[in-house]
């Protein structure tokens, strides 16, 4: 386990007992305004925006190579289908 999410963990943690029990908007505002690290940007947001899906029970959005399937894709790449 990475620094960020060994330190995110147990801030996300805290912030969901907290909030335990009340509306969704109001949680995930307290996630938002919880985030401790200044400009919600770049690779520690990342990872706290991932801890907050994970400990709320969201599906985690992996992002796939590119796909193939997508309608002229291959055309991008000199390949027809």
């Amino acid at each position: 386990m990475g620094h960020w999410r060994r330190a995110a963990r147990p801030l996300v943690a805290q912030i969901i007992k907290e909030t335990k029990g009340q509306d969704e908007k109001v949680v995930r505002k307290a996630l938002r305004e919880g985030y401790p690290w200044g400009e919600k940007a770049m690779y520690p947001y990342k990872i706290w925006r991932d801890e907050v899906r994970r400990q709320l029970g969201l599906k985690v959005v992996r992002r796939s190579p590119i796909s193939s399937d997508a309608p002229d894709q291959l055309r991008l790449f000199g390949e027809e289908s």
